[in-house]
């Protein structure tokens, strides 16, 4: 039977959350002025905005109709965080040592350059090297953001009603991929939008800022009325991170009861592996440092119309990441 030095324990339970960005890419944002607004074309465009970095998939300074931003407040619920000895992305738990699992979820709002401790029990990690980070979230994700313009956008309170400010306005949920005929339907968090509904409005002055939800239903591409691909709509990233974080993330979605979901309807949770490049040393000294990409890890959606119409605000699956320091 190991016993434990209590003050080991005590030392090792501070989990540092900090939203802070990694990436092996540069962070690309929208192109904002000199007075830190957000530029866009004078009167209606098909591509009112543009990024400010070339990435894998934005072109510096190329017109287009969406573009990343930084929020305000990015809500997650996290259930279970982990390392692990053997690959855990086919939904095999076995060799995992778990910083926590709660049922719940620990709910946390990040803002970027803001540190905290996460609210979790004691907890101890085996000495040992672990190739696997392991993270299992909710796949509601909230965005809470405002900001101003250059020029007029019209948000949720309809054409001419806009302004150079614009704000997260509707708490309704919106999935990532919605129906055909774009109607709302049942999922595993509640009833989703409509497709066509803003989750943002514009004005004159800013209004009341609430949190918008986005419901991340698949990771592909087709829309909700056919099924998930296999492992629940598995998918692989490229290499990302930088230092001990860096690795290839698969994300996979779940159902609540953490298997692996069929449909959009069930996919409640979203189960994220990275192999990483260089694995994790714990030894009995280690302390752990968790982040979250902050920067850049939402975009804002305009019309593919002839217009100056802001659409939602949305996100994909979140970076989390891990430091092990002795």
């Amino acid at each position: 039977m190991k016993t434990l030095n209590l003050n080991k324990i005590i030392l090792l339970a501070t989990l540092f959350l900090a939203a802070i960005a990694f990436s092996n890419s540069a962070n690309a944002l929208c192109v904002v002025n000199g007075d830190g607004a957000i530029v866009t074309v004078s009167g209606d465009s098909t591509t009112p905005v543009k990024d400010d970095t070339t990435t894998d998939d934005y072109t510096a300074n190329t017109a287009t109709r969406d573009c990343l931003i930084t929020p305000d407040v990015y809500k997650l619920n996290i259930y279970k965080f982990g390392l692990c000895s053997a690959d855990p992305d086919l939904n095999d738990l076995s060799s995992c040592q778990m910083f926590f699992e709660e049922t719940a979820g620990v709910e946390v709002d990040i803002q970027a350059g803001v540190s905290a401790t996460l609210p979790i029990p004691e907890f101890y990690i085996e000495p040992g090297t672990y190739p696997f980070l392991y993270v299992q979230l909710s796949s509601k994700l909230g965005m809470k953001w405002s900001a101003t313009f250059s020029n007029a956008v019209d948000g949720s309170s309809g054409d001419g009603n806009g302004g150079t400010y614009c704000w997260t306005s509707n708490a309704g949920l919106r999935a990532s991929n919605g129906q055909d005929n774009e109607a709302a339907f049942t999922t595993a968090h509640g009833t989703s939008l409509a497709g066509g509904i803003k989750t943002l409005d514009c004005g004159t002055a800013e209004g009341t800022v609430v949190t918008a939800y986005e419901i991340l239903t698949k990771f592909s591409d087709s829309s909700c009325s056919s099924a998930l691909t296999a492992n629940g709509d598995r998918s692989t990233f490229e290499i990302e991170g930088t230092g001990t974080a860096r690795g290839i993330p698969t994300v996979s979605l779940l159902t609540a009861a953490d298997v692996f979901a069929t449909t959009c309807a069930n996919a409640a949770k979203i189960a994220w592996t990275t192999a990483l490049d260089t694995s994790y040393v714990v030894t009995e000294d280690s302390t752990f440092a968790m982040s979250i990409k902050a920067t850049a890890a939402n975009s804002i959606e305009f019309s593919d119309g002839n217009d100056n119409d802001i659409l939602f605000i949305g996100s994909g699956a979140p970076r989390i990441y891990l430091t092990v320091t002795d």
